[in-house]
């Protein structure tokens, strides 16, 4: 069950991000590298939940891709924001 919820979510992330890449990549040619890998999540009660992430770089400016929280140690998880200004 969790799988097919992950599997899905996965699914969900990969479209939206093609979505906004493509509507960028319109009006002015932009790019980010977006990568799943393992990662760990460090609950609040200090467990380790073993599990999928993302990872980012940007590659074309303007856009920008970067983890939400930076303070994160590396292997751990956190979401990222990817920027990509629109313009003529």
């Amino acid at each position: 069950m969790r799988f097919n919820f992950l599997k899905s979510s996965l699914k969900t992330a990969i479209l939206a991000t093609t979505v906004l890449l493509l509507e960028a990549s319109l009006a002015v040619a932009q790019s980010v590298t977006l990568t799943a890998a393992p990662a760990n999540l460090i609950t609040p009660d200090g467990a380790t939940v073993h599990m999928w992430g993302y990872t980012c770089t940007a590659v074309a400016a303007p856009a920008t891709c970067v983890s939400l929280n930076p303070a994160a140690p590396a292997g751990t998880w956190s979401p990222v924001v990817i920027t990509a200004p629109v313009g003529p």
